[in-house]
């Protein structure tokens, strides 16, 4: 689904008229009847799951209580969910975990200091910077496997060291690293390239609803959930941990950004179905769950 067909859903679904649906979703007259034409099935579907959406909030909660709570598939016996996707691609290196430099800002100063940040200086991120970043909230610092479990241990918590989460980076200005949609590989710690197609950053952009940090960030993390990877052990209850161990994952991006003189701003608002479909990701097994654009401090 691309910028203009969810304009056209989002302002359909709250009853605006046509000119003023064709002004917000930007669209032509042609557009906007080709929609009418072809998206007839679709708004019977919102205007169905809009009656169950209402409550949804609540009865997540109420539902993922554990007097609901049944044998999981992990005590089930069914075989465990690998920790880690697979990807294949052009491999781009990274600085060894053990060559990055710490910094010497203490954490009460890091956490004092901590803003969301939106704008950004013009310069790069050099690599090391990039790689101390991943350390602080993706990189995995060992790897179990095992027929009966599966897990990595990273520098963030997470409900049974289930590690729910993807890392996917839109990079435009690192040093040393062509700008490109890439994955990162929690356990090789190394970048692999998806997409160099210009075309992608614009993609990126509309899926975030165009802010403003996004489209001038050097890098913007990306990272999806794969909800099976908690469900298998914690059943229904464990999509409450992923939201959870999003946050945590935020947090520590926040404050390794502060050591590095920049700073970073969390989004939790973009378009679910485009920003999936750029990751080719079906929105259901695997979706995006949190976004942050992260770049240095304009000098004062």
């Amino acid at each position: 689904m691309d910028a203009k067909t969810f304009g056209y859903l989002y302002y359909k679904t709250r009853d605006y008229l046509r000119a003023d649906i064709i002004r917000e979703a930007r669209l032509t007259e042609e557009e906007y009847d080709f929609y009418e034409e072809n998206l007839k099935l679709v708004l019977e579907e919102i205007y169905r799951d809009r009656v169950i959406s209402e409550n949804i909030g609540g009865d997540f909660v109420r539902l993922t209580r554990y007097i609901y709570d049944r044998i999981s598939d992990q005590e089930s016996g069914k075989t465990r969910p690998d920790a880690i996707k697979t990807r294949s691609g052009e491999i781009v290196s990274l600085p060894a975990v053990g060559a990055i430099e710490h910094s010497s800002m203490s954490l009460s100063q890091a956490i004092s200091q901590r803003r969301s940040l939106r704008k950004y200086a013009p310069g790069e991120l050099s690599a090391e910077e990039l790689s101390w970043l991943l350390w602080s909230c993706s990189w995995a610092r060992d790897f179990r496997s095992n027929e009966r479990m599966e897990i990595t241990l990273r520098n963030v918590p997470s409900a049974g060291a289930r590690h729910p989460f993807e890392c996917y980076l839109m990079v435009r200005k690192v040093k040393g690293i062509k700008p490109g949609l890439y994955y990162y590989h929690p356990v090789k710690h190394c970048l692999v390239l998806i997409n160099e197609n210009s075309e992608v950053f614009a993609k990126i952009e509309d899926g975030c609803f165009n802010q403003e940090m996004v489209t001038n960030a050097p890098v913007t993390f990306i990272w999806t959930a794969v909800p099976y990877r908690t469900a298998w052990r914690y059943g229904q209850r464990g999509y409450r941990y992923l939201y959870l161990d999003a946050g945590h994952v935020g947090q520590n991006l926040h404050l390794a950004a502060e050591a590095i003189e920049g700073g970073a701003c969390m989004i939790g608002a973009y378009l679910d179905e485009l920003m999936n479909e750029i990751l080719e990701v079906d929105g259901v097994n695997e979706f995006v769950i949190y976004i942050a654009a992260v770049g240095k401090k304009q000098e004062k």
